[in-house]
C-alpha cells in the first residue's frame, strides 16, 4: 500500500471542507466541529505526505483498510453538506413582483436551513472518529520508527553456524513414528507431531484447490477464453490472500445466500379472487379481497428485493457488503422490517397509477352493461404485494403437473407477464391488472414530457417556471411522485402530488423518506408552443417576462398583436363569444360599432401591455406569448368524462377520473370546448347518448339532480382539467430515467485514488504487482489522452 495514493484524496477533502466551513461561517452556524475534522486531515495528510513512513504503511497495509473507510464515509458526508450548501444562502430575495418567482430559493433556503443541524452533528461524530484514527496511525508510527532506529544503532550481527548441514526430507515427517528411550521426550514429541498434524490439517483448509475439469469441454471451444480463466480463477493453489476482503465484509454470494434461508416475510398484502353471484359481488364492491396476513419466501420472489437490495450495498457491483452500507440500509429497523420495505416497495405497494378499464372488471347494472362498455383510463392505487404466479415464476412442481401443451407454452413464453392488484379510488373495486398492458403512471408522466413548475409569488400571486423536460422519475408509496427535470445546471429535483384529492380506503405514507425533498406543484403541456388561430378576447393565455410565465387575459386582438392583463385583474364575467381577429386581408378595415363589448369594458381596453402573438410575421423569433398550458385548437388531449359506476352512482366531469381522448374544438375563456370520438355513442353508459342538460340522479334514490353536459360528443371543460394524449401503457415501477439502468451509480464525484488503494488493498494482486514490475499505476487524476 502506497500512503501517497490518499494525498490527493485528502486534499480534495480539506478543499471542500474549508469552502464548506466559509459558507456555515456566512450562516452564522457553528463550524467549530468542522475546523476539528479540517485540522484532523491535515494532520492525517502529513502522516502519508511523509516517504519514511512507506514501508510502514506496507508492514500494516491491512490495518490502514480501515482508515479508507472513514475517509469514505468522511467524503460522504462532506457531498451531503455540499449539496445542502450549494445556493447563496447569505443572499436576499427582492420583493416584487418580478423578482418574487424566485421564491424557489428562498423554499432552498429553508430546506438547508433544516438540513444543517443533521449535518453539523454528523459532522461532529466524523471528526471525533478520524481524531481516533489519526491517534491510531500516530502511535503505529511513532512505534515503528523508534524499532528501526533500534534495529539500526550498531548493534552487531551475530552469525550462527548450522548445526546439521545435511538436507532433511521432511515431506513424510508426520508419518513417521519416531520414539527413544525416554518416556518423557516420547511424551512431548507425540504431543508436538499431533499439534503438527493439526496445523498441517488447518493449513489444508485454508487452501483452496480449484476443480479444473470444468474448464476442460471448453478448451478447444475458446482457447483464449479458457486460458485466462484457467490463469486467473484457477491456479494450483487458491490461498486466503485471494479472499482477503472476507476479513473485512462479506461476499454479495454469502450475504444473498445467508438472507434467503433465514428469514420468511409476514404481513404481506396479497390479492384473493372471491366467490359469489354477481348481486353479492355488487353489494361487497368488489370480486377480489385482500389478506393482509400473506407470508412469502424469499427464494420465490426474488425480483422484489434482489435487485433494490444489491442497488443498496452493492451499487457499484463490486461484489462484497461493507458493514457500514448494511448499517446505513437497515437505519432503525431490522434486517426482516427492511426486506419487508424493500418488497413493498419494488411491488409498488400504496403507489398512484392509472389503469385501463377491461372487460373483465366488475361490470355495470344490467341495464347499461355490455363486455366493451369498460374503456378508458382511470385512477387507481396498486394494494397487494404479487405472489410468484403473478410474477410469472413457474416452480418446477406447475411443470411436472401441467399438460404437453402446457409444458412447451412455459418454455417458449420467456416474456411473462406481471400481474398487480389495484383499487380504482373512486369506485373502490378491486381489480386485477396486466403491469405491462394496462398500467402507466398517474396524470401523464412519463420521460420526455414537458412540464412548468408553479412558483408561489410572495404577493399571493403565482408563476410558472420555463419548460422543463422530465428525465426521471419515480412513483412512492401514497401518491407521490420524485420528478427529476432538466438536465446539467438547469436540472431540478422535486416531488409532487398529482392528485390532491383523498379517498376511503386510499393509503397514505407521510413518513417515506423522500418527504425531504421540496415539493411543489406542477403541470404537463402540450405541443402548441404558438398559436395557429388567432387568440380570442377574453381567452387564458401565457405571457412569458424575466424567465417565467404568468397567467393573462387577452384585453384586444389587433392583426398580430394582442392586449393583455393578469387574470385575476378583470371579474369573471368576460364575453367569450367574441369573434376571432381577421387575417391581414381584412386587418386594414376599420371596426364599426363597439364589437358587442359593455360601456365600461371598453375604458379597460387598451390598459394592458402589448405582445406579439405571431412574431414570426416580423421575422422575430422570440415566442413570448403561448396558449395556455400550450394547449389549443386542433391538438389532442385526454379528458374527464361523465360515467355511471357499477352501483350506478354518477361521476361528473369536474371530479370525474375516468380520462378518454379528445380533440379541442374552441376555446371560450378558461374553459376548452373538446370533441370525443363519436364512436363512443355505441356504449350504453355514454352520457352523450341522453339529451343535454337532461336531469339525471347523482346517486339512484338520493334524489339528487345533475344535468347531463354532454351534447352528443362535445363538452366543455377547465383549461386544468385536460392533459396529454398518452397512447397505451407506459412503464411505472421503480425509477424510470432516461439514462440506462445502473449508469447514475457510477457518475458525480469518484475519489478514485481512494477507491483503487481500497481494492489493491483487498485482493491479491501479486501476478499485477510482477507484470508492471513493482510499479505504482499512473495517477487516475490525470488526464489520459
Amino acid at each position: 500500500m502506497s500512503g501517497s495514493d490518499i494525498v490527493s484524496t485528502l486534499n480534495v477533502l480539506i478543499k471542500l471542507g474549508s469552502e464548506i466551513k466559509t459558507r456555515l461561517d456566512s450562516l452564522n452556524q457553528a463550524a467549530e466541529d468542522l475546523q476539528l475534522l479540517t485540522s484532523s486531515l491535515i494532520l492525517l495528510l502529513k502522516v502519508f505526505e511523509n516517504p519514511v513512513n512507506e514501508d510502514i504503511m506496507k508492514t500494516h497495509g491491512t490495518e490502514f483498510v480501515n482508515i479508507l473507510d472513514v475517509l469514505q464515509s468522511i467524503a460522504h458526508t462532506c457531498t451531503k453538506c455540499a449539496k445542502a450548501l450549494n445556493i447563496d444562502l447569505a443572499g436576499t430575495t427582492t420583493a416584487s413582483k418580478n423578482t418574487g418567482a424566485r421564491g424557489k430559493k428562498f423554499v432552498q433556503r429553508m430546506r438547508a436551513f433544516s438540513k444543517i443541524p443533521d449535518l453539523l452533528a454528523e459532522i461532529k461524530r466524523k471528526a471525533e472518529q478520524l481524531q481516533n484514527v489519526y491517534s491510531a496511525v500516530s502511535l503505529t508510527v511513532l512505534n515503528d520508527i523508534r524499532e528501526q532506529k533500534e534495529r539500526t544503532s550498531g548493534k552487531e550481527t551475530i552469525e550462527s553456524t548450522p548445526v546439521v548441514k545435511k538436507q532433511i526430507q521432511h515431506e513424510n515427517m508426520l508419518d513417521l513414528n519416531l520414539s527413544t528411550d525416554f518416556a518423557s521426550i516420547d511424551q512431548m514429541v507425540g504431543k508436538l507431531m499431533r499439534e503438527c498434524k493439526h496445523l498441517h490439517q488447518r493449513l489444508q483448509e485454508a487452501t483452496l484447490f480449484p476443480d479444473k475439469s470444468a474448464v476442460k469441454d471448453y478448451q478447444t471451444q475458446n482457447p483464449e477464453g479458457a486460458s485466462f480463466w484457467k490463469d486467473r480463477f484457477q491456479k494450483d493453489e487458491l490461498s486466503a490472500s485471494a479472499l482477503r476482503y472476507e476479513t473485512l465484509y462479506v461476499s454479495w454470494a454469502r450475504f444473498v445466500h445467508e438472507v434467503e434461508k433465514s428469514f420468511i416475510l409476514k404481513k404481506i398484502p396479497t390479492g384473493n379472487f372471491g366467490t359469489g353471484t354477481i348481486d353479492l359481488i355488487h353489494k361487497q364492491g368488489s370480486r377480489y379481497c385482500i389478506d393482509q396476513s400473506g407470508t412469502r419466501r424469499l427464494s420465490t420472489i426474488r425480483p422484489l428485493w434482489l435487485p433494490a437490495l444489491r442497488s443498496a450495498l452493492d451499487p457499484l457491483h463490486k461484489g462484497y457488503v461493507k458493514p457500514q452500507d448494511y448499517f446505513n440500509l437497515l437505519r432503525d429497523y431490522s434486517l426482516s422490517e427492511t426486506l419487508r420495505r424493500l418488497v413493498l416497495e419494488s411491488a409498488g405497494y400504496g403507489t398512484l397509477v392509472e389503469c385501463e378499464r377491461a372487460p373483465g372488471d366488475l361490470p355495470l347494472p344490467a341495464a347499461i352493461e355490455s363486455p366493451s362498455d369498460h374503456v378508458g383510463w382511470i385512477f387507481a392505487q396498486i394494494v397487494a404485494v404479487p405472489t410468484p404466479d403473478e410474477l410469472g415464476i413457474v416452480t418446477e412442481r406447475e411443470v411436472m403437473e401441467s399438460s404437453s401443451d402446457g409444458l412447451f407454452a412455459y418454455f417458449n413464453d420467456t416474456t411473462q407477464d406481471v400481474h398487480v392488484y389495484v383499487r380504482y379510488l373512486q369506485t373502490g373495486q378491486i381489480e386485477r391488472k396486466s403491469l405491462s398492458k394496462q398500467v402507466r403512471p398517474i396524470g401523464g408522466i412519463s420521460i420526455g414530457a414537458a412540464l412548468s413548475i408553479r412558483h408561489e409569488l410572495e404577493s399571493g400571486d403565482h408563476a410558472w417556471s420555463r419548460d422543463f423536460h422530465i428525465t426521471e422519475f419515480k412513483a412512492c408509496c401514497g401518491g407521490q411522485y420524485v420528478i427529476t427535470a432538466g438536465v446539467d445546471s438547469t436540472s431540478i429535483v422535486f416531488s409532487t402530488r398529482p392528485l390532491k384529492n383523498s379517498f376511503d380506503k386510499m393509503f397514505r405514507d407521510d413518513n417515506s423518506p423522500s418527504f425531504t425533498i421540496p415539493e411543489f406543484d406542477c403541470t404537463l403541456l402540450g405541443p402548441s408552443k404558438v398559436f395557429i388561430n388567432p387568440p380570442k378576447v377574453g381567452e387564458k393565455v401565457q405571457i412569458e417576462y424575466d424567465g417565467f410565465w404568468y397567467d393573462s387575459r387577452v384585453t384586444v386582438v389587433d392583426g398580430d398583436e394582442i392586449e393583455y392583463i393578469d387574470w385575476d385583474s378583470l371579474p369573471e364575467q368576460v364575453p367569450t363569444n367574441i369573434p376571432e381577429a381577421q387575417d391581414d386581408s381584412n386587418g386594414d378595415e376599420k371596426d364599426s360599432g363597439n364589437l358587442f363589448f359593455p360601456e365600461e369594458q371598453l375604458t379597460q381596453l387598451g390598459k394592458g401591455t402589448r405582445r406579439l402573438w405571431r412574431p414570426w410575421r416580423k421575422n422575430i423569433r422570440r415566442y413570448d406569448v403561448r396558449p395556455y398550458r400550450c394547449f389549443h385548437i386542433g391538438g389532442s388531449v385526454e379528458a374527464p368524462v361523465m360515467y355511471p359506476d357499477f352501483r350506478f352512482h354518477y361521476h361528473m366531469t369536474d371530479n370525474s377520473q375516468l380520462y378518454l381522448p379528445a380533440r379541442i374544438v374552441d376555446v371560450q375563456g378558461d374553459q376548452y370546448v373538446i370533441e370525443f370520438s363519436p364512436a363512443l355513442s355505441v356504449h350504453g353508459w355514454w352520457p352523450g347518448r341522453m339529451p343535454k342538460g337532461k336531469q339525471v340522479d347523482l346517486v339512484p334514490g338520493s334524489g339528487v339532480k345533475v344535468e347531463n353536459p354532454f351534447d352528443f360528443n362535445r363538452l366543455t371543460v377547465d383549461m386544468d382539467r385536460v392533459r396529454p394524449f398518452s397512447a397505451g401503457p407506459q412503464p411505472v415501477l421503480g425509477v424510470q430515467s432516461a439514462k440506462p439502468s445502473g449508469w447514475s451509480s457510477f457518475q458525480g464525484v469518484h475519489l478514485r485514488n481512494l477507491e483503487d488503494l481500497l481494492e489493491r488493498s483487498l485482493w491479491n494482486d501479486d501476478r499485477e504487482s510482477q507484470r508492471t514490475g513493482g510499479q505504482r499505476d499512473r495517477s487516475p487524476f490525470v488526464n489520459e489522452e
